[in-house]
This record gives C-alpha cells, sequence and structure tokens, in this order.
C-alpha cells in the first residue's frame, strides 16, 4: 500500500505508469475501459489519494492529486486514464468529502477509496451543454422522495459509474432557475445508462449519458443545500477540475519534451546552439507552468480564490508551449512517436474544452474590476 503526503516521492506512481500504462499500447486503441487497471490502480493505492483516513484515504489535498497526476502522465503517457481517476477524485473530495452528510460520506467514500466504486457528475445535457438557462431536467417532491426526469450526456466515466451525481431544477425565483444535486444509484428504477460514446481523443476514458424517467430517489438523497447547488457545486466543481487537470498537462507536456530530446540526442543534433536555446526556452516555459499549477492546487486547498487567475495565464502559456514545441518538431524535422502524437493531439483537445470557461473567467475578472468588486 503506498501513501502520499505533502512533500513525499512520487515514485511509485512513476514506476507503476512506465510498467503499467506506457507498456499499453492497446490503451489508445482498445474501445472498452481497462476494469482489469482500474483494479490494479486500486490495489496501488490512487483512489485513497486526498481522502481523509477516516474514511479509508490517505490524506492530502488537491496539490497532492494535482502532483500524484503529473508524474502519472509524464511517465504513463496517457491522459485519457489520468482524466478518468482524477475526475473520481475531485468527486470524492470536492463533491461527496466537500457536501455530503456523514452517512453519505460512510457509505460511498470508502467504496471509492477500494476503488469499487466509480461516481460521474451528470450536469450537462444534449443540445444545452451545461447552461443553467437552458438545463430542463428536473427534480419534483414525491411524498418522501424526489422524482426526477431528464436527459445528462458527455458525461466523464458514465458508462462504468456506478454512482451519478444528477443536478436537476427544484424551484423557480423570478423566473431564475433553482438546481438541487442528488446523489443517484445505476441500480435506481427509471435511470437508463446509455451507451459508450465513439470518442477519438482521450482514450481510455469513457463518457456517455443517462436518461431519468420518473427515477424516484429519497429525499436524503440530496447532496448539499436545496436549490443552491448551481452556485455552490457545479461552478465551483469546473474550476477544480480545471486546476487539478493543469498538474495532468504539465506531465503531458514533460512528456513530449523529453521525446523530443532523445529524439535530438538519436539525431546526434544535441550540440546546434540554435537548438539547445530552443529547448531551453520550452524547459522553462514548462518550469513555470508546473510551478503556477502547484500554486493554483496549493490555493485551491486553503480556499483562496486568487487561484482562478492562475488558470487563465496557465492556458494561454500551455498553448504557447504546445505551439513552440509543434515549431521545433518542424524546423529540425524530428520524428515523433504515435504515442507522442496521441498526448498532443489530447493536450490540445483538454486545451479546447477550457477555453469558454477560461474566457467567462476573464469576463468576471474584468467586470469585477471595472464595476470596483475587486
Amino acid at each position: 500500500m503506498n501513501t502520499i503526503k505533502s512533500g513525499q516521492s512520487y515514485s511509485w506512481i512513476s514506476r507503476f505508469a512506465i510498467e503499467h500504462i506506457a507498456s499499453r499500447a492497446d490503451l489508445y486503441t482498445a474501445r472498452d475501459f481497462p476494469h482489469d487497471l482500474w483494479q490494479k490502480m486500486s490495489e496501488a493505492g490512487f483512489f485513497q489519494i486526498g481522502i481523509t483516513p477516516e474514511y479509508g484515504g490517505t490524506g492530502g489535498g488537491f496539490r497532492q492529486i494535482a502532483e500524484a497526476g503529473e508524474v502519472f502522465v509524464r511517465s504513463g503517457y496517457n491522459m485519457g486514464l489520468a482524466l478518468s481517476w482524477l475526475y473520481q477524485q475531485i468527486i470524492a473530495i470536492y463533491l461527496i468529502l466537500g457536501f455530503g452528510t456523514e452517512k453519505q460520506r460512510k457509505k460511498y467514500l470508502p467504496l471509492m477509496t477500494q476503488g469499487r466504486l466509480i461516481a460521474s457528475f451528470a450536469v450537462s445535457e444534449p443540445k444545452h451543454g451545461a447552461r443553467p438557462k437552458l438545463l430542463t431536467s428536473t427534480a419534483v417532491p414525491d411524498g418522501n422522495c424526489y422524482k426526477i426526469n431528464g436527459e445528462k450526456t458527455y458525461l466523464t466515466n458514465g458508462p462504468v459509474a456506478g454512482l451519478f451525481i444528477v443536478i436537476a431544477i427544484t424551484g423557480e425565483d423570478q423566473q431564475q432557475k433553482k438546481f438541487s444535486a442528488f446523489l443517484v444509484s445505476d441500480s435506481e428504477d427509471g435511470l437508463s445508462v446509455s451507451p459508450q460514446m465513439k470518442l477519438d481523443f482521450l482514450k481510455s476514458s469513457p463518457h456517455g449519458g443517462v436518461k431519468l424517467r420518473d427515477c424516484r430517489v429519497p429525499a436524503s438523497s440530496m447532496l448539499g443545500e436545496k436549490d443552491t447547488a448551481y452556485t455552490d457545486i457545479v461552478i465551483p466543481f469546473s474550476d477544480v477540475e480545471n486546476i487539478v487537470m493543469m498538474g495532468a498537462a504539465t506531465g503531458g507536456m514533460g512528456a513530449e519534451l523529453m521525446d523530443v530530446i532523445l529524439e535530438i540526442n538519436a539525431r546526434h543534433i544535441n550540440e546546434n546552439k540554435s537548438l539547445q536555446s530552443e529547448v531551453g526556452e520550452l524547459a522553462a516555459l514548462l518550469e513555470t507552468m508546473r510551478s503556477i499549477a502547484r500554486e493554483a492546487a496549493q490555493k485551491m486547498d486553503q480556499k483562496d480564490s486568487t487561484a482562478i487567475p492562475l488558470t487563465l495565464i496557465f492556458n494561454e502559456m500551455a498553448e504557447g508551449f504546445q505551439s513552440r514545441m509543434a515549431a521545433v518538431v518542424a524546423k529540425w524535422d524530428l520524428k515523433t512517436s504515435d504515442r507522442y502524437n496521441i498526448l498532443q493531439a489530447d493536450l490540445n483537445i483538454l486545451g479546447m474544452l477550457s477555453k469558454k470557461n477560461i474566457a467567462s473567467k476573464k469576463t468576471k475578472i474584468g467586470d469585477e474590476l471595472l464595476h470596483g468588486k475587486r
């Protein structure tokens, strides 16, 4: 059993990723989720990171899982599996540990630390995304229960999840929808899991959807306060996700840089001063992003709102790193491996997916400054 505490070595994660992740070429092509690998990750202690010891975890926080994610991707060359794993930890730490009742924590967290329960956050809907004004899923009181109706899509880990945190409308005030979150088991009557979506990126992270038709859940399944889930849970969750995935992104870019260095050495062009300068620039940029990622995760642990602006500059720097890396590869006609190309494509996809969220954050910060709120 492995544990992670602040300042402790992550070498066991590196060894695991080299042995079990980087060596698995099928992870880039297989459609099925690698349950065997998930089990090995469980036995190694991956799902205990960040969860408090009273629920079977090894402690730590967002900084620990962000740093662990960096090592995992740098050594394993796979963003998809890292996404599924880190997403699982964010749900456990931020949603269930953060908003759950003691009964809910005791019911779900020990199972999650053992890798026996996979959870998925069900917010987005077909054609609507996660925009609150357009969401239509509802949860209506029905005796001591709530009856949920709606459809959710693009759910990370959805096809393999045993638990869904479903966001649904529970009220309206002056034409403004109010949302609540519900813990819904995949075994509940009225809930059906859709087939896995066919995506050509972020493999082996499965994405899918669920349909809820008169799905009755007890009122005690509500997670957090009634009517405040969008502000309290949904918006902050995306911030936490962006910050934790910054660690995985630096790991991916570190793996890219290492592959390029190996190719340069194999080509015996490592004495070229111009090339040395270009590689040095990439290394400096990567180290700066690594520092930003760790600082942002630390601030998130401290509930410091200044973590959010760090994600904006990180995103721009990551885009610049990818552009510079592509330019170096093209200029020096460097050969890149399949794993490098897949990793680069996945990093670019993640960057594009975060752009809209980043744009809204910039607008909010600007609005606050211009109106004297900062």
